[in-house]
This record gives C-alpha cells, sequence and structure tokens, in this order.
C-alpha cells in the first residue's frame, strides 16, 4: 500500500494539496489506492470445494500419520526426547540454541502434526496438502477440542460486527458445502485427527 503526503511551506504548517480535475484518474492516485489481496492470499484453506481425490490425499497422508506416531521413528523419538531435556533446561536458566529451537520445531511437529511431514517424505506440494488439511479439519472438528467445548459439531461463527468480507463470504460457502461432502469420512477423519493432533502428545 501506498500513501502520498504533500507537505506545503510557510509557517511550518502541513497541508494537503487540493485535488486537481481528474486528479482522481492520475496514475499517482491508482497508485496510493489501497490493493486488497485476494481470499486466496488471506488463507492457505483452499476456497474451493474439496474433491474425492482432496480427500483420498487427505485420508492417505493422515492413515501413515497415525501409524507412524504410534510407532515413532528413532528419529521421531530422538526429537521428542531432546526437546524433554531442552525444556526441563530452561527451567533451570537454560538459554536454548539454534539447534535447541529446531529440535523444538521438530518434536512439535512430531507431536501434533506428523501429517506435514509425511506430506514432505511424500514429496507432495506442501501448501496444496496444508490447504485441503485446512478445509478438511475447519468442518470436521479435533475431537478432543470438540469434547472440551460440550459439542461434536463444528463451532459456530462469531457473530460479526461488520458486513461479511469476500473472504468470510467464500469460507462459509465452501465450508457449508465441505461439511455435507465429508459426512461419509468424518468418523474415521476424527479418529485419525484424535491421534495426530493430540496435545498430550507434546514433550513436556
Amino acid at each position: 500500500m501506498f500513501s502520498i503526503v504533500l507537505a506545503q511551506g510557510g509557517c511550518g504548517r502541513n497541508q494537503t494539496a487540493p485535488p486537481s480535475e481528474g486528479a482522481e484518474n492520475s496514475p499517482a492516485t491508482r497508485r496510493a489506492l489501497p490493493v486488497e489481496a485476494s481470499p486466496e492470499q488471506q488463507t492457505e484453506q483452499k476456497l474451493d470445494p474439496l474433491t474425492k481425490d482432496d480427500v483420498d490425499l487427505y485420508l492417505r497422508v493422515m492413515r501413515a500419520a497415525a501409524a507412524r506416531v504410534q510407532n515413532p521413528t528413532a528419529g521421531d523419538k530422538a526429537a521428542l526426547e531432546g526437546a524433554k531435556k531442552i525444556l526441563a533446561g530452561g527451567a533451570s536458566g537454560h538459554v536454548p540454541t539454534q539447534d535447541d529451537v529446531k529440535t523444538l520445531e521438530r518434536a512439535n511437529l512430531v507431536a501434533t502434526a506428523m501429517d506435514q511431514i509425511v506430506a514432505e517424505e511424500m514429496k507432495l506440494d506442501g501448501r496444496a496438502y496444508r490447504g485441503i488439511a485446512e478445509a478438511v479439519e475447519s468442518v470436521v472438528p479435533n475431537p478432543e477440542l470438540a469434547a472440551a467445548s460440550g459439542g461434536g459439531a463444528a463451532p459456530a461463527p462469531t457473530p460479526a460486527d461488520h458486513a461479511p468480507t469476500p473472504l468470510e463470504r467464500r469460507l462459509s460457502e465452501v465450508n457449508a458445502a465441505n461439511e455435507k461432502f465429508l459426512a461419509p469420512y468424518r468418523v474415521e477423519i476424527q479418529k485419525l485427527i484424535a491421534i495426530v493432533r493430540n496435545p498430550a502428545n507434546l514433550p513436556k
């Protein structure tokens, strides 16, 4: 976004120059107008309705991720153990190093986002996969969180005190379509989410 402020001399005052005829169509004025990001630039979530191919891909990744959470590799175990030691050291005043930060980040992925690791190892487009996963999990909630909130459905959106933005309208429409489309897969998806996104997996 560009902004243009014109300063005029005399008595130390700043004034806005009066618009000249046709100024609203000048190149400078056009550049000064704010450019709103498109909905696609404001969220990673896929904004088109999910397809069977999308769901098949999500389930393939999440099934592999759930199996790996239940049977972690030596590297996964090392990341979790390393994170525990770093957290214990932090409690006694140890300042984490850059390597410590990387270990903690890896442990967080192992604990609650193993699907991202699996997707990377499958050489999938990470952003595309995350967009699908976010679309799925926006309407099929983590059962642990749903139980804590006392409901089994996706949380109702907070009433807005403004007119819906283009992104909000788009998300509302696509989420409604996705919720119906995912109904046959809902039970399996929630079982997988309960394993892969379980906060109890986080190192302590």
